[in-house]
């Protein structure tokens, strides 16, 4: 199945260890040419929203020293983006260290390459480990019982999986959920 794998989102953070003053982060973030796009309503949201080049990677940063970023898809271009934001920030905060940095959400996508019985699937892995509402949601939502994993199955024979950082443990996962589930159903 790791051949049928496909990151689609990479999210995780980096924290500073000290208070950001998000107004005047923003105003500099105006002026620097690696910075495609910032904004910061106060009024709206606590956090300034910012792009970073050369891929407009999302990047939000938080008075409370972390930024978190969203919207890369591997490890490897997270870590690139670490890279290029701790580089502005180390210009702006003149800080000696490095900054710690976490991924802590990939989200993968797959295919099963059969159409699947929702209903059949959600009395197949018990009703205990499954949200399956047609009319709310188009997906059957399984969370599996031995880990953070979220894993939502579409009928087309889609799957998504959420909620793990490790892509060692969302193969592995993925697999046992694939092995679980019977696609004759």
């Amino acid at each position: 199945m790791d051949s049928n794998l496909e990151v689609v989102n990479v999210v995780g953070w980096i924290s500073y260890r000290q208070e950001l003053d998000l107004s005047a982060l923003a105003d500099t973030f105006a002026t620097r040419s690696e910075i495609t796009s910032v904004t910061y309503e106060p009024a709206e949201n606590h956090w300034v929203q910012s792009n970073f080049a050369p891929d407009d990677t999302y990047v939000a940063f938080y008075r409370s020293g972390r930024c978190s970023i969203t919207g890369v898809d591997s490890v490897e271009q997270f870590k690139d983006v670490v890279g290029r934001v701790n580089t502005v920030m180390r210009d702006l905060l003149e800080f000696d260290f490095t900054p710690e940095s976490k991924v802590s959400n990939i989200v993968v996508t797959a295919s099963l390459d059969v159409k699947i019985s929702l209903e059949a699937l959600a009395l197949q892995l018990g009703l205990e480990n499954v949200e399956y509402e047609p009319e709310q949601f188009p997906a059957l939502i399984y969370r599996a019982s031995d880990s953070n994993a979220v894993i939502l199955v579409f009928s087309s024979g889609k799957i998504l999986c959420t909620g793990l950082n490790d892509l060692d443990v969302i193969e592995k996962t993925m697999e046992a959920f694939t092995e679980k589930i019977d696609l004759d159903t």
